[in-house]
């Protein structure tokens, strides 16, 4: 019995990949097949890839992923019907096997070695919590309009945290069992991240970082339309108003007016739902 016992926790330690990459979509384009495309071609292979399809036509989503990438055994399809961001991203957590998460949007491109350069990251500092990546801006058809470097340190991104978001969302990578006694994914449509790193910013012995690699082509303009929508920077501004009325200081109730600032005089009105 006791060997039986054995056998099977070893199967489980060798099933257990170092990676999960986390991805949500609920529609199906060609712009999700080559995100999905580059998360599967990565010159580090130990890892699984976590889609979750969500909406009313969730099923056919995942019937059309799976048409793609379901020889792949290293893919695990979801589906709900509970649309947005936030819950499909805690669900795709809850089942996540891996100690790292690699977050990927459905219209976004990962660089071939993103994973190879976070997981040495991860390795060699074992502080660290969560790491994002310098990335570039691609137009829909993926030429390069600029690139964007964003503060590498701890203390420079918590500090850059109380004005606005220093890490880009679908180029991070965290510590799965940290981001889960934080309580995941609660709150901030269209700025669901930028609340997560907040509330994890609450306790001082988490750790940020972002790498100086660009890791990651990122849309100028999503397809749902949630990239600078004015319901992403109202978001952002709850978060710091919160953060301000919990006592954090008077330089979470400027940020917070700033973002009020921006949604006004840089933001797009409301549009339709997000794409995850």
């Amino acid at each position: 019995m006791q060997i039986t016992e054995s056998l099977r926790a070893q199967e489980e330690v060798r099933a257990t990949p170092a990676v999960s990459w986390l991805l949500c979509t609920h529609m199906v384009d060609e712009q999700l097949r080559l995100a999905l495309q580059s998360c599967l071609e990565q010159t580090f292979s130990d890892f699984e890839l976590l889609i979750v399809a969500n909406g009313t036509a969730a099923g056919w989503v995942a019937d059309r992923v799976a048409q793609w990438v379901g020889h792949d055994d290293r893919v695990r399809v979801f589906k709900t019907e509970v649309r947005y961001l936030p819950f499909s991203l805690s669900l795709g957590l809850h089942h996540a096997r891996a100690p790292l998460v690699a977050r990927m949007d459905s219209d976004d491109l990962s660089k071939p070695d993103r994973l190879q350069q976070q997981v040495d990251y991860f390795r060699t500092h074992p502080e660290v919590a969560v790491l994002g990546t310098a990335y570039e801006v691609i137009d829909s058809a993926g030429k390069v309009l600029h690139t964007v470097q964003l503060p590498q340190s701890n203390t420079d991104i918590r500090h850059a945290m109380r004005i606005r978001n220093p890490l880009c969302h679908p180029s991070v990578m965290f510590r799965r069992e940290i981001v889960l006694d934080a309580g995941a994914y609660i709150g901030g449509l269209l700025a669901e991240d930028y609340d997560l790193w907040v509330r994890l910013a609450a306790d001082p012995n988490v750790k940020f970082a972002n790498l100086s690699a660009i890791c990651l082509s990122y849309r100028d303009v999503g397809v749902g339309g949630g990239r600078g929508a004015r319901a992403a920077y109202a978001a952002v501004a709850a978060a710091q108003l919160r953060e301000f009325l919990l006592g954090g200081g008077l330089s979470w109730l400027g940020g917070a007016f700033l973002s009020i600032f921006k949604s006004i005089v840089r933001s797009r009105p409301r549009q339709a739902a997000p794409r995850e």
